[in-house]
């Protein structure tokens, strides 16, 4: 039981890598987009990619990522948690975890975009969803 729930934290939590990696691809704002209510119809309007765009490898690699997220999250929200009185210091403890993160997809050899586009699809498609968390 613990491990889907695990998984399924880890997929939350690289929801927030998403808009940081967003952020820091180059021509993009960072702002966060307004969503509309989830419906059916919704991935069509987000032009999500099809599931069969990413490779095994590539779906590999995202799981080996969302592993490393967790560890990464557990880190740095002890760290946040112990600055939460030190505004300054706790931006840049934030600033640090993304950038862990970011580093964490690089390393597991997925480009940002992809990271990017497997979470939207992970997001809007319950099927695909269930695939990656078998695979946590």
């Amino acid at each position: 039981m613990k491990k889907p729930i695990t998984a399924m934290a880890a997929l939350l939590f690289s929801s927030a890598l998403s808009a940081t990696a967003i952020a820091q691809q180059p021509g993009s704002t960072g702002a966060p987009q307004q969503s509309a209510p989830q419906t059916q119809n919704m991935p069509q309007q987000q032009n999500l990619p099809d599931a069969a765009d990413f490779s095994d490898a590539d779906l590999d690699a995202f799981v080996a990522t969302q592993k490393d997220m967790a560890g990464i999250q557990k880190k740095y929200s002890q760290k946040l948690q112990a600055n939460q009185d030190k505004p300054k210091k706790a931006m840049e403890v934030q600033q640090e975890a993304q950038q862990k993160m970011v580093e964490a997809v690089q390393d597991n050899g997925l480009e940002l975009e992809k990271y990017n586009q497997i979470v939207r699809l992970a997001q809007y498609d319950a099927d695909f969803r269930a695939s990656l968390q078998a695979k946590l």
